[in-house]
């Protein structure tokens, strides 16, 4: 069995001044009215497991209003607890300063190694907006991707912040140049960083899309019918022409002053039935199609790592069929651990319920419902 998060304690985050959650393995519901927190707690697990948050590039926001800092503490039952290793792990934040991440008390190597599963977990995550990797613009699509892979590879990880930063340096170059201030032949240095972060950022893309294509037609078969779904990687340049390309471009380049060909130009469409769902899908199908990518990724992660990742889902039951809630349901009880928000226990069968353990948020205080079946089975969460 593989780990999973046994309780967390959330100090300063969003509208969380001091708060402890206990979870179960399995099923775990959180449920409370809109606006009181169920989404913080989400956002909270997500930045005790990776050190950053999902929903916002700008860490400021997490921490409580009028207060100078935030802090997440985690305990994690290793291997399913079956040897009763546990792992304690806690990140600290203060605007202005460095992110303070500790394994069992002491300081991790890395944000990039602590997020590739030095917390002892990984999480695949869905939230509402995350429909914009599916509806929205080619670079939501490249963080879904460069996400998942730096999630299980700290090297990938740094080859996407070093190709950022190479692409961006090499794009002043090209303007200093086309401006008269700067000769052509500076530019080799800067094609030659871009080429070898690019290659690695495209090797490790093309290694995973295939196999996440097939994840993805499985999920969506599950999730919607007999629709042949596919994901269809578009390449400014294939790997083998890469460098090639860049040097054939450098004229134009310096005209428009940016790279024009690289990985931060690539996409990947997502397809029902040959259509492409960016540009023809209904929001029905946009959201599906979102779901399906996130369970492709889960899948893709267990078999690459041989750990299950945390599932940590938001509102995800509200605008789906019973059908489908069913199955969803079902998902969730098999996986090693889920943690899903609602604000009604009426979307999920009794039967379901009695397997769950189910907690209540109302604003951003924690209780745990006694009534849930999970209270009384094997692997119960215990006092923090």
């Amino acid at each position: 069995m593989s780990s999973y998060l046994r309780a967390l304690r959330l100090v300063n985050f969003r509208n969380y001044a001091d708060a402890t959650v206990l979870l179960a393995p399995g099923l775990n519901i959180v449920v409370g009215d809109n606006a009181q927190g169920k989404t913080n707690l989400l956002e909270a697990v997500s930045f005790a497991v990776t050190g950053s948050t999902p929903r916002t590039p700008n860490d400021p926001e997490i921490v409580r209003w009028g207060e100078d800092f935030t802090r997440t503490e985690m305990r994690v039952s290793l291997n399913g607890g079956s040897g009763g290793e546990e792992r304690k792990v806690a990140v600290g934040y203060a605007p202005g300063q460095k992110k303070r991440l500790t394994v069992d008390g002491a300081p991790a190597p890395s944000l990039t190694a602590y997020a590739a599963g030095g917390a002892g977990v990984r999480v695949v995550t869905f939230f509402p907006d995350d429909i914009r990797i599916v509806k929205g613009a080619p670079a939501d699509r490249r963080e879904f991707l460069d996400d998942l892979l730096s999630s299980m590879r700290p090297t990938y990880a740094r080859a996407v912040a070093e190709y950022a930063k190479a692409v961006q340096q090499r794009n002043q170059l090209l303007r200093r140049i086309r401006d008269g201030f700067s000769s052509e032949r500076t530019l080799s240095t800067w094609d030659r960083k871009v080429v070898d972060f690019g290659t690695t950022v495209l090797e490790g893309r093309a290694a995973a899309i295939q196999p996440l294509a097939s994840l993805f037609g499985d999920a969506v078969r599950a999730l919607y019918g007999p629709e042949k779904a596919a994901l269809r990687y578009s390449h400014s340049a294939p790997l083998e022409e890469y460098a090639e390309a860049l040097r054939e471009a450098r004229g134009a380049d310096i005209e428009r002053g940016t790279t024009s060909v690289g990985p931060h130009r690539d996409d990947f469409v997502v397809l029902f039935g040959g259509v492409s769902m960016t540009t023809y899908g209904s929001q029905g199908q946009q959201r599906l199609g979102t779901l399906a990518l996130k369970f492709a990724a889960r899948e893709y992660l267990r078999a690459q790592t041989g750990q299950d990742p945390v599932l940590l889902f938001d509102d995800v039951m509200s605008e789906l069929d019973k059908r489908r809630r069913g199955y969803l349901s079902e998902y969730f009880l098999g996986s090693t651990q889920a943690v899903i928000t609602t604000t009604n226990l009426e979307y999920f069968e009794e039967k379901v319920l009695e397997k769950a353990w189910v907690v209540r948020i109302s604003g951003g205080s924690v209780s745990q419902d006694t009534r849930a079946g999970a209270t009384n089975r094997a692997g119960k969460p215990e006092t923090a």
